[in-house]
Formats: structure tokens, sequence, C-alpha cells
């Protein structure tokens, strides 16, 4: 399976042609490489143990009605053999922004097949719900007739269903995901008029590269896409020491500076900590944002049942 860039590259060209939305970007985090699961359900069941991560953003500090967004998912094996595995897991999120709200949840399986170079494909699925809440009482109206306006209806909250779909491709020293993320794309008529929600397009790439036998080098890409939206890019590059502690930077395109620190603390758990600092306008008002992410895993990381990429992990 030498060709494998190449099919992925194919796979990426199809998914493109038929990727649409017409709405607002997912939420982004800067600690992406702590979260595969969260942005790519055919990464589900990569570790041999149950794997929890979970987190929170707040972003624009000082910002009224600045978004905030919170996360935690839980993944894990249902069987496995030499040659292929079956991956299972749940994730919950939830999304505010200003007087928009929005909680999901969805439940995926992943099948991997092992190639002949020792790594593994994956394919992947998930299915859930999402609701999206309007708090018309805190929006401020210019007069009465505003306030009745048809652009706003009477309906605050609108259930639908979700779907992601996508596939996975690792290594011990390198990965790529590409997942179209809400595939429904479901209109929300019955909160406002001429507004659905989005479909996406996220890849993520990365690898790694050893220096000395104790420091590592990680650079990784992050895409998101969405008709009709400019392209959302995350660059990071990060220093890792024994596997135990990395520092690194961040660019998110013409938006934000970000730096980065994780530590490994009792072979269990690893913590992130991502301080982005705006470069757009919007720094006039607000120019840092905040995240916090806590990766736990039930295999010590030293151990002979402990398998990882360590491109991302």
């Amino acid at each position: 399976m030498k060709n494998i860039p190449i099919y992925f590259f194919a796979i990426a060209s199809v998914l493109l042609v038929f990727t649409e939305a017409s709405a607002q970007q997912i939420p982004v985090r800067s600690n992406y490489l702590m979260t595969p699961f969260q942005d790519h359900v055919a990464s589900a069941g990569n570790k041999p143990c149950l794997d929890m991560r979970m987190g929170f953003r707040n972003q624009w500090v000082g910002f009224e009605g600045a978004p905030s967004n919170s996360f935690a998912s839980l993944s894990g094996r249902i069987s496995e053999t030499n040659q292929s595995i079956h991956g299972v897991g749940g994730r919950i999120e939830t999304d505010e922004a200003g007087p928009w709200g929005t909680i999901s949840f969805s439940f995926a399986y992943a099948y991997k097949l092992q190639m002949t170079n020792g790594g593994w494909f994956s394919s992947g699925l998930s299915v859930g719900l999402a609701q999206h809440r309007l708090n018309i009482g805190s929006l401020s109206f210019p007069d009465f007739e505003a306030a009745y306006d048809p652009a706003v209806t009477s309906s605050t909250q609108f259930l639908f269903p979700t779907i992601d779909a996508g596939v996975w491709y690792e290594d011990k020293h390198s990965f790529v995901g590409i997942t179209i993320v809400n595939a429904t794309a479901a209109v929300l008529s019955e909160m406002t008029l001429g507004t659905s929600t989005s479909r996406h397009l996220v890849t993520t790439v990365g690898s790694s590269i050893d220096l000395d036998g104790r420091f590592m080098f990680k650079p990784s890409v992050q895409t998101r896409m969405a008709s009709g939206l400019p392209v959302s890019l995350d660059a990071t590059a990060l220093l890792s020491y024994d596997n135990q502690i990395s520092i690194g930077v961040g660019y998110r395109n013409q938006t934000a500076l970000v730096g980065h620190l994780q530590l490994a603390l009792m072979d269990y758990i690893t913590v992130g900590y991502a301080y982005d600092f705006g470069i757009s306008e919007i720094r006039t008002a607000a120019a840092i944002s905040h995240e916090v992410t806590i990766a736990i895993s039930a295999c010590d990381k030293r151990s002979k049942r402990a398998q990882n990429c360590s491109a991302y992990d």
C-alpha cells in the first residue's frame, strides 16, 4: 500500500466537490492535536484502552457575548485482531456565542484495517443530535415593530440529526484525517428565515521528527472549509522533550498567534493550555483567548499495551 497518500488525495478531492454550507464555522480548537476524535470520527478506538478528552475554550476574553466552547469525549475498542479493530466512542459539545447556543452529542463507530507498511487505515461514521437555541430575550430591538420582524420567528430552539463521516490514516510517526462534519446541513427555517446549519470539511495532517532521542519536533496543519466562507487554517509546531513536556507556537490565518504548553502527569494524564493572541481587527476590543484541554488514558504511556502515533499523542 505504498500509494496511500494518492488514495487520500483522491478521497479529499471527492469530498471537496460534495461539500457545501451556508452558516457560521464550527468551533475551532487550538489544541486540535490533543483532540483528534472530536474532529475525526474515524479516529475512534485509536488507543487500545478507554480514552477520555475534555476541554474548555474562552474566546476573545472581555468581549461581551464572546464565544465559549466546552466538550467531552470517550472512545475505546469493542474488539480487535492483529489486522483489524472495531472502535466506538461518544462526544458531547456545547457552544455559546451571544444569544446563540448549541449543544450536540453523537455516537461513532470506526473500522480499522492494518496496512502492509504497518500503518492503520480507518473509516468512521457518527450519528447524533444537535440543538440550536436563540435567546430572543437577550436581543435589543431598536423599536417595538422590530421586535416582531418576521426574520425572527416565535420558535427559539431547533433540534436536528447530525451525521459525520470520514477517514483516518496513521503510522508511528505521521497521520492524516479527512472528515465531513454535519453532512445533513439542516435548514433552520423554524428559527430564522434563510438560515441553515453548516456542512464542513475538516482535514488534519501531522508528523513527528526525532531530533536526538529525547527531543521530538511535531509539525501539523488543520483546515476547515465551508462554501461561502474563508478557509480556516491552523498551523502548529511543537517541540517535545521525553514525551513529558511540549512547548510550541501556532498560527491561525489572519486571526491569531498561539502559544502552546502540554504537560504529562502520572503517565495517565496530559494537560494542554493554549494562549491565543488575536491579530485581527477584533483585537482592539478583545485580543486574547484561553483554552484548556485534559486527556486521560486508561493505558499507562510506558506499558507494553500502550500504542500511539508520536505525531499527535
